[in-house]
């Protein structure tokens, strides 16, 4: 993504240790014992208990933008919790639950495409508060609660023959334990059968046995559970934790190739009655019960471990993020190139402009700058107003490990870019007929028509600049009243001609973006492309070349 001039955002929260937490949006409903698969890059959430009953809510996370949406409600009358949950070839299934669907045997399939549910498969034997994997088509199902009684019962359900199978019970028999699968191999851990149990056991489908594996350090029931780095990561649940709250905050990873736990980073949120849901490089946790008992939340938190390679930021790889050129000035957005930096695409969706954003953040001088996009290969930010004089040293910092810094010239008074539709600095300029939301431009994907001498435009950049009086707080938008000017007033030619500007100062609404009102002169060239530059003074850098449609 190259940066355009409508921008947006996110706030984060860290807790820096071995990992990192982030907070993310909240989820939409305050429940607990909500569950949570993964499909396509998307985190599925449904069922639970709230205060007033149980929940037949779906809700769709999409970690880009950092938002919520509902999808089509579980189609049960009083809702369910404690469901056992798994995604099989891009669809939810849904494999027993408490609640109105206690005792039930409907084997329900959710499909993402129609936004539709239906019933697929009868349990042999029903129940929640299981643990519940997928390995290939199957998804294997373990313990549980059935009748109120915990059981050992382990059984799986092929997707594609929405066939179920009885399998070998569990060597011991609980409920609100959590599973995982990893390396073909399915893993039930912790839980409770009347008190909580260490148990952690690997079921070998080609053999058809289970073995007792390294029992877990913090036995709890109600946990919740991911894998990352290939490893099983285990957080939260609720028992004996010597709190009042009689929840855990612990974040322990299991290892099967060693047979070992460790600690990791403890969860911000002690929470019980949570899921996870695993996406390339991070856990998402929504929901769970911040006491023991029907205590409801919404908070949402993910957990990210640290790169195995730092991240790594190119040689001349900061760069004007309108024009791409290789200097920067105050209050510029930037575009940082590299390798590493972030685990997957996320956009600031709110203000004010989050300092991390999926456990990244661009460090200058040592101080965090505010973010617009990540992604593994590219971060967007705001170069603050205020800098102190001299050379500028700057950094990347993904969950704890930190990239060597990229040093770079001391700041230029200005360095001006013009944002490009195209988002290449080249082209058809991001200029606007005033007051309208029509492009100055011939036809195009976008509403457009060509200015008329005489008409007011609306032009976008970066890099203009110090302000007249104080700058936004960082990373807030501009405000539309009173307009903040720059301290010096833009001069822009058009068409060959020089225009007469009115106003150049900061986007109301956004941040770090410029706009500059300028007449389109009578002497300008007309044309579908007439030439526009900017520059904030003689002796300072000019712009680059975008252009727009003129007519007389």
């Amino acid at each position: 993504m190259r940066t355009c001039f409508a921008v947006a955002l996110l706030l984060a929260k860290t807790v820096v240790a071995q990992g990192v937490w982030e907070t993310r949006a909240s989820y939409p409903i305050e429940a607990t014992e909500v569950s949570a698969v993964e499909i396509d890059g998307q985190v599925y959430a449904l069922c639970g208990l709230t205060l007033t009953g149980s929940s037949s809510a779906l809700f769709i996370y999409n970690p880009r933008t950092d938002s919520w949406r509902p999808g089509a409600p579980l189609p049960v009358a009083g809702g369910a919790d404690h469901c056992n949950v798994a995604a099989v070839g891009g669809r939810l299934y849904l494999l027993g639950a408490l609640g109105a669907l206690a005792g039930s045997a409907d084997t329900y399939e959710y499909d993402p495409r129609t936004d539709r549910w239906q019933v697929v498969g009868r349990m042999p034997n029903p129940r929640g508060a299981s643990g519940a994997a997928a390995i290939g088509s199957k998804i294997f199902v373990a313990g549980g609660l059935a009748g109120g009684r915990s059981v050992a019962t382990f059984e799986a359900f092929d997707a594609a023959t929405r066939q179920w199978t009885p399998l070998p019970n569990m060597l011991t028999a609980r409920d609100h334990l959590t599973a995982q699968a990893l390396n073909g191999r399915f893993y039930a851990i912790s839980g409770r059968e009347g008190e909580v149990l260490e148990a952690n056991e690997e079921y070998d489908p080609e053999t058809n046995t289970w073995r007792r594996r390294a029992p877990i350090l913090t036995p709890r029931g109600g946990l919740g559970s991911g894998v990352l780095g290939g490893r099983i990561q285990v957080f939260g649940g609720e028992g004996p934790s010597g709190t009042p709250q009689g929840t855990y905050r612990h974040n322990e990873e299991y290892d099967p190739a060693t047979d070992r736990w460790r600690s990791l980073a403890p969860m911000p949120t002690p929470r019980h009655g949570i899921y996870g849901a695993t996406l390339p490089g991070a856990v998402f946790v929504p929901g769970g019960g911040p006491r023991a008992g029907l205590f409801v939340s919404n908070v949402h938190e993910a957990f990210f471990l640290p790169p195995a390679e730092a991240p790594a930021i190119e040689r001349g790889g900061v760069r004007n993020a309108a024009s791409h050129a290789e200097t920067v000035s105050p209050g510029t957005l930037v575009s940082l190139f590299g390798r590493n930096l972030a685990p997957r695409e996320q956009a600031a969706s709110r203000f004010p402009l989050p300092l991390q954003m999926s456990a990244t953040a661009v460090r200058v001088n040592g101080t965090p700058a505010p973010l617009l996009y990540v992604s593994p290969s590219q971060i967007n930010f705001l170069l603050p107003h205020e800098l102190a004089a001299g050379t500028l040293t700057v950094t990347v910092w993904h969950a704890g490990v930190e990239s060597q810094g990229l040093a770079l010239p001391a700041p230029a008074a200005s360095t001006p870019g013009l944002f490009s539709l195209s988002q290449t600095g080249e082209g058809q300029g991001a200029i606007l007929i005033a007051g309208t939301s029509l492009v100055a431009g011939q036809i195009l994907e976008v509403a457009s028509r060509p200015a008329r001498k005489g008409e007011i435009v609306e032009i976008y950049a970066t890099g203009l600049g110090r302000v007249a009086g104080a700058a936004p707080p960082l990373g807030q938008p501009a405000p539309a009243s009173p307009l903040v000017a720059t301290a010096r007033l833009a001069r822009v030619t058009m068409g060959g001609a020089a225009a007469e500007v009115l106003f150049s100062g900061l986007a109301p609404g956004l941040a770090g973006v410029y706009q500059v009102n300028a007449r389109v002169p009578a002497g300008a060239a007309a044309g579908p492309r007439a030439v526009v530059t900017l520059r904030m003074a003689e002796d300072e850098p000019i712009s680059n070349t975008v252009t727009m449609a003129v007519v007389e």
